[in-house]
């Protein structure tokens, strides 16, 4: 008898001591009301403008960013301008900052009622040309959160000035999967609220939910509730948000969603209407390009190192445009490795000083594909079965690339250098 009181009295004081510490240490909230996945993209003008978009777990009724100079002086926060945001879904935002002074350091928060970010600093455009370094990730697409974090990780580690990233397609596995692009962002962390975005959509981004096939080519809800991207491209509807240009520091980015050409899913009808206003206005953008540079990032690859993959039809809809007004570096994802080509024109090597293209293809995410000897005759260097990404930095005279290993190890580095009789 006497032990089962000894145990009663101790049951009585276990939940005794339970509910002090409940009062002495609330619960946390794992919904918390403050603002998530806050994602910088560039605008056509990022020298004066700046897109972020967030999502926000309660409701707010009056969306809003607030910006300011950076000021190490924490009272900068009095100064700072209220801008309203747009609610863009069920639980996503957007705001854009505008008539911002170009080569300046900002400091933003987004959120609106009691409901706000933590202050997070961008760094806008200079209004010149000028030095300055990007990031580039191929693929990231599976194990995000586990596998593809570390790669980002490193990236930032080693180029903590670069001024934005490229996405060269196939971000998720599954575009409509919101849990994915959720894993996607937190993969990068407080990363994408410091670091604008360059994305172009691949298959995967494009996929829609089962039941509605894969017919269609526009992009699902996530894609444009994650990024506010310019709406300066082609005037087919389906390509809002999807393909679109950039001026940077002396270089023409063009962001060209390809699936039109490379992915046989959509309708026949379709693709040809679409490519048209594609092709017409990649040429508009090429021809008045007033940049000394020219880099397309697109995600299916003009000359194929995966197995099972030759987009004829993609080449020769646009290797007449990349060669014609000399476009300097395309950027690339989609077979799981990397190649890097020689520079070529009308498909062939050319010698380092003239005029041409120099193709690139890489993956930071953990899929990789067995390599295809198809185009080994034009490509300098190919790496199978390794996370990798690139630091480029950019100078007037040339743009230099350093492939990393997801481990550190420097696996590739080549310098593209104008040639002397082109005028830009």
């Amino acid at each position: 008898m006497k032990l089962h009181r000894i145990v009663r009295l101790l049951f009585v004081f276990a939940i005794a001591a339970a509910a002090g510490a409940a009062l002495l240490f609330p619960a946390i909230d794992s919904t918390p009301a403050y603002p998530q996945r806050i994602v910088l993209t560039l605008t056509a003008d990022p020298a004066h403008s700046q897109a972020v978009t967030w999502r926000l777990s309660t409701p707010i009724s009056h969306p809003q960013a607030q910006i300011s100079a950076a000021d190490a002086d924490p009272a900068f926060t009095k100064s700072a301008l209220t801008v309203s945001a747009e609610h863009t879904g069920s639980d996503s935002y957007a705001a854009m900052f505008k008539d911002l002074k170009a080569d300046t350091l900002y400091s933003y928060r987004v959120g609106g009622d009691s409901s706000w970010s933590e202050w997070n600093n961008f760094h806008t455009a200079s209004d010149k040309p000028a030095p300055f370094s990007f990031l580039y990730f191929g693929d990231a697409q599976n194990d995000i959160s586990s596998m593809w974090s570390r790669v980002v990780r490193a990236a930032v580690l080693n180029a903590p000035g670069a001024r934005f990233m490229v996405h060269a397609g196939d971000l998720v596995a599954e575009g409509y999967d919101e849990h994915l692009w959720d894993e996607w962002t937190r993969a990068l962390g407080f990363v994408t609220a410091m670091i604008p975005c360059l994305p172009v959509t691949g298959n995967h981004d494009l996929h829609h939910p089962p039941a509605e096939g894969k017919a269609i080519l526009s992009a699902e809800p996530p894609w444009n509730a994650t990024f506010s991207l310019p709406a300066n491209g082609p005037d087919a509807p389906e390509q809002r948000g999807l393909s679109y240009s950039i001026d940077y520091q002396g270089v023409r980015f063009i962001a060209l969603d390809v699936n039109v050409w490379a992915n046989t899913d959509f309708v026949a009808s379709e693709r040809e209407r679409i490519a048209k206003s594609e092709l017409s206005w990649l040429e508009h953008e090429l021809n008045a390009n007033p940049n000394r540079w020219t880099i397309v990032v697109q995600h299916q690859t003009m000359y194929s190192v995966g197995k099972e993959r030759d987009y004829k039809e993609m080449r020769d809809a646009l290797l007449p445009l990349y060669d014609k007004y000399g476009v300097d570096l395309v950027l690339q994802g989609h077979d799981h490795q990397y190649a890097r080509t020689f520079k070529l024109a009308a498909g062939k090597v050319v010698p380092e000083s003239a005029k041409g293209t120099v193709y690139v293809i890489s993956v930071s995410g953990p899929k990789m594909y067995e390599h295809d000897n198809r185009f080994d005759t034009l490509v300098a260097k190919t790496i199978q079965n390794r996370q990798m990404y690139q630091v480029i930095d950019v100078k007037p005279e040339q743009i230099v690339l350093h492939g990393y290993a997801a481990t550190g190890e420097l696996l590739d580095e080549f310098t593209l250098r104008k040639a002397n009789s082109v005028g830009r």
